[in-house]
């Protein structure tokens, strides 16, 4: 009898540690697409709406989510727009800790006046950047994001930068506000 309680104990000791062990190899799962291997997001550097600097790996420290669209669209950019604002309410005072740049498709149209009235309808915080055409098709490319039609047709992903300026995830434009919250929750508690 004494062996058999033994063996079980044995048998349980281990199983315990084969729980524990897979519990802490386990990552919250994101709702986005992840960027595996984990890489520095490119740079970019440019003038904000408002006239100042503006460089990415100067945001370190706090999530970054960038949204490449222009100040004329009347469908997909509001609704994205209104969707990061809805998520970032889900947020509450960390709300705070992340930075919402919206990166023009449009700089012909895209003027910082055009930036800073289109993107005030939803967070006057929100940044916006414009610049050259060949500066900002250089943003695009090292994106990923394709520009048609003058800046009409482009790719519609928010770009998820990490506090350590790693590119983390990549969202749907049209993903749900409660899916986006919950996975910017999971990056605000791994800091």
């Amino acid at each position: 009898m004494k062996q058999k309680s033994s063996r079980m104990e044995l048998i349980l000791i281990t199983l315990v540690l084969i729980v524990s062990a897979a519990c802490s190899v386990l990552k919250p799962a994101f709702n986005g697409e992840t960027f595996e291997p984990l890489s520095a997001a490119p740079e970019i550097n440019m003038t904000d709406h408002g006239g100042n600097p503006f460089q990415l790996s100067g945001l370190q420290g706090r999530i970054v989510l960038l949204f490449f669209g222009f100040t004329n669209c009347v469908d997909e950019c509001p609704t994205t727009l209104a969707h990061i604002k809805l998520a970032l309410g889900k947020l509450g005072d960390q709300a705070g800790e992340v930075q919402v740049v919206l990166i023009s498709t449009d700089p012909i149209r895209d003027t910082p006046q055009a930036l800073q009235d289109f993107l005030g309808k939803f967070d006057p915080s929100y940044l916006g950047i414009t610049g050259m055409l060949d500066e900002m098709e250089t943003i695009w490319q090292d994106y990923g994001v394709e520009v048609l039609d003058g800046g009409e047709t482009h790719s519609s992903f928010v770009y998820v930068v990490d506090q350590q300026g790693s590119l983390r995830l990549k969202m749907d434009a049209e993903i749900d506000p409660e899916d986006m919250a919950s996975d910017l929750k999971i990056l605000l508690a791994s800091e």
